[in-house]
């Protein structure tokens, strides 16, 4: 389990962790020289099991926020430290608005200086913390008062022993995921070379597997590891690690990276998410509003694009588009902070629903429902309600970043059907493919191509790559598929239903659920031919198919300039 430290700046939670642990998380010299925590620290006692408990000290100043997110985002436990003579200040309600904006449920309250404080004060105090976190998920924390510079005050002592038991109880974090750790410290040790420390989101790691460096794409060999302070062979999701790289510079990664499976991220400079402002903050969403995002231990600059008629206010939620100008990497259910752009007040969070957003038709209906079926995938629905909103399929590589999962873990539906073309795999719902094979055989026959001159029945099939060039685009069909992949995905479906057409005329059952089908196998041809060859790419498969695709009312897609 990971404890992380909350509250205003000197209220006492270097000198609790230090009385809880033995260690000073203050290890820079301004820090000492100042008396104040500047940058994240860190802190590991081991337990009676054999297991280690981590502790991360975030500091408690105003103008250190950006530092406090980035050690909180991958905490189990809160610890809000109160001082008992200060009572609730500013930061300690700015602190508990982000836990609970990060959705972190569990947590204790230590009230810290109670030697200097008499007994009326201490209740009033009591009393203020109630009231603040009355109506969050901390509602039901134990609070401990306590004299943080005695190790052995029965206060310390008693939330010693209720951590440790907490620690006993905490269920382990599912492991089968891909990789993700969230890089916030990069050093180098003579020696040994590279190291980056982070807490494990998802996912394990062992010595000798490759990983990437993300957004960048570097890849990086992992030498050796340490989890939770101790030499391992492996680092699993819950677990602090430190991971020694090799075949990567320290200048080539900073705090804020991901370390993930080379299959988790995409990097992206717009993401989709639903966003709540805090109902104190006083903020109402304006069209391309700057922002200051911190994901993970990301912060970034992003200007705000409501996705609804209005954005949302104080105290709402609603669905909004972050666009940065730097690509950034998430995953869809990942919490994140905003600020505003100054950078001085936090505003409300939320959660990532897609990492890859599109940049047009944000707001069609189309892509609204399937925000709303990314949704329900994160409510627990799986992953049903995305092939329900997609026509043409999905890509396995999509739902492998949809949802975290390696290929073969994908919690997919038992009657789902697997299709390949161009080197690509997708998957859609019998039903899909049954509307999608009765709109293909009822296309009329005779229909001709209203691109001037064309003869030929079904249009430009006599000159496939005149067919797809931007100039000379049928105006009949260039409307109904406008993206490569979905015209992928068409080209493939119309070939098996050509094949099934040949073979069996009458017959309309889609293929055997699970059954991965090829383009090549759909024309008979052996994949290990000479024949195959136009199917090794989807550019070449689009050329291949373009006269049975064409009298579908499909061969003409308008595409960018270089993008065909």
């Amino acid at each position: 389990m990971i404890i992380g430290t909350a509250g205003h700046i000197d209220h006492g939670k270097t000198t609790l962790v230090r009385a809880l642990t033995g260690v000073d998380t203050d290890r820079l010299k301004e820090e000492k020289a100042r008396g104040i925590s500047i940058e994240l620290g860190y802190a590991y006692t081991p337990l009676a099991n054999g297991a280690v408990l981590g502790f991360i000290d975030v500091p408690g100043h105003e103008r250190l926020v950006h530092t406090m997110v980035a050690g909180a985002c991958g905490i189990d436990f809160a610890l809000l430290v109160v001082a008992a003579d200060d009572g609730v200040m500013p930061q300690t309600r700015e602190h508990v608005a982000i836990l609970e904006l990060l959705g972190v449920s569990q947590g204790a309250v230590a009230l810290t200086k109670i030697d200097r404080v008499d007994r009326q004060r201490l209740e009033e105090v009591n009393a203020q913390v109630k009231a603040l976190l009355g109506f969050t998920a901390l509602n039901a924390a134990p609070l401990f008062a306590l004299d943080a510079t005695a190790a052995d005050h029965p206060g310390t002592t008693a939330l010693r022993h209720h951590l440790q038991q907490m620690a006993g109880q905490a269920r382990a974090r599912p492991d089968q995921g891909l990789f993700r750790l969230a890089v916030d410290r990069v050093f180098t040790l003579a020696g040994h070379g590279t190291v980056v420390t982070g807490t494990v989101f998802s996912g394990q790691v062992r010595t000798g597997d490759t990983v990437a460096v993300m957004p960048a794409g570097l890849a990086a060999r992992v030498r050796s590891i340490h989890a939770q302070s101790r030499a391992a062979d492996a680092g699993r999701a819950g677990e602090r690690c430190a991971l020694n790289l090799a075949g990567v510079e320290k200048s080539a990664i900073s705090r804020g990276d991901w370390l993930a499976d080379p299959r988790a991220l995409a990097p992206s400079t717009r993401i989709d998410v639903r966003m709540r402002l805090l109902a104190d903050s006083g903020a109402h969403l304006e069209p391309w509003s700057p922002l200051h995002v911190h994901l993970g231990t990301t912060h970034r600059l992003a200007h705000a694009v409501p996705l609804e008629s209005a954005g949302p206010s104080a105290g709402e939620a609603g669905r909004v588009q972050l666009v940065f100008d730097t690509p950034i990497c998430a995953l869809p259910g990942d919490r994140f902070i905003v600020r505003d752009a100054q950078g001085r007040h936090t505003l409300g969070g939320g959660c990532v629903l897609d990492p890859c957003a599109p940049a047009r038709r944000r707001r069609s209906v189309e892509r609204l429902g399937s925000l709303a079926a990314l949704e329900r995938m994160l409510a627990g629905e799986g992953i049903t309600p995305l092939l329900q909103q997609a026509r043409f399929g999905v890509r396995i590589s999509d739902l492998v970043r949809l949802t975290g999962c390696p290929p073969e873990r994908l919690p997919l539906p038992c009657a789902a059907i697997t299709m390949a073309a161009g080197g690509e795999q997708f998957v859609l719902l019998p039903e899909q493919w049954q509307a999608l094979r009765e709109g293909a055989m009822s296309a009329p026959s005779s229909s001709r191509c209203s691109r001037p001159g064309a003869s030929i029945p079904h249009g430009c099939a006599s000159s496939p790559s005149a067919c797809t060039s931007r100039k000379s685009g049928c105006a009949r069909c260039c409307a109904s598929v406008s993206r490569r992949a979905a015209f992928t995905r068409w080209c493939a479906i119309c070939s098996t239903i050509a094949s099934e057409s040949r073979s069996s005329p009458r017959s309309s059952a889609p293929p055997h659920a699970s059954t991965a089908l090829s383009m090549p196998r759909a024309f008979g041809i052996r994949s290990d031919s000479a024949a195959s060859a136009p199917f090794r790419s989807w550019s070449s498969s689009i050329a291949w198919v373009t006269r049975g695709a064409c009298a579908m009312r499909t061969c003409c897609v308008p595409t960018a300039r270089g993008d065909r």
